[in-house]
């Protein structure tokens, strides 16, 4: 497993965003409420960059009994939209929201001794 450099974690604040290059492919790097969330950089829908997208906390619905109305509400759970037609996908887990049919990548991000980095679990360390 090889991990990749995002940057400094001091200058990484609150709403930070950058792309890195895991594994010949670009991953959005986001800070959201304190915590670091990496996803690969291209919406499955239309290849939208997610890094350009907004964060926000997850959209959920309670299902209710046929015929009754759903109950929305927002989760702690934070989701990126895509830019380019609102597709959005929960930031821990990649999965698409409204269709468990489809997920994204997503990767560990690390803060060693101040230094943000992304694991790649899917190449040797150098």
């Amino acid at each position: 497993m090889s991990r990749v450099h995002v940057g400094d974690a001091d200058s990484f604040e609150d709403g930070s965003r950058a792309v890195v290059t895991v594994n010949g492919h670009e991953v959005a790097v986001l800070n959201y409420d304190g915590e670091y969330f990496a996803i690969l950089n291209r919406c499955a829908h239309d290849g939208g960059a997610l890094d350009e997208g907004k964060v926000h906390e997850r959209l959920v619905a309670d299902v209710t009994e046929p015929g009754e109305r759903d109950v929305e509400r927002f989760c702690d759970d934070p989701a990126v939209t895509c830019p380019l037609h609102g597709w959005e996908y929960d930031l821990e887990t990649g999965v698409h929201v409204g269709d468990e049919s489809i997920r994204l990548p997503t990767f560990d991000v690390v803060d060693d001794d101040g230094e943000l980095f992304v694991v790649d679990p899917t190449t040797p360390e150098s």
